[in-house]
């Protein structure tokens, strides 16, 4: 199945945007412009990650629900 069940780009991109996130209160009085792409970064990543995660429950979902054909000998 993998590491973590094969949800590992779900959890690289889950603490990637988990750290943008924590980033931004850091960064939110520093200037205008890094408030703006905090702003556009942090809620793209964590669709990214919801994204990940929806695919990953997809491809799991379709590989144990396969119809399995015997071949007729």
């Amino acid at each position: 199945m993998g590491y973590v069940r094969n949800h590992l780009a779900t959890l690289a991109t889950g603490a990637f945007a988990l750290t943008l996130t924590g980033l931004w209160a850091y960064f939110m009085d520093f200037a205008p412009l890094t408030n703006l792409i905090f702003m556009m970064a942090v809620p793209i990543t964590w669709f990214m990650t919801f994204i990940c995660w929806i695919a990953q429950k997809s491809t799991d979902y379709t590989h144990n629900h396969a119809s399995s054909e015997k071949q007729l000998e």
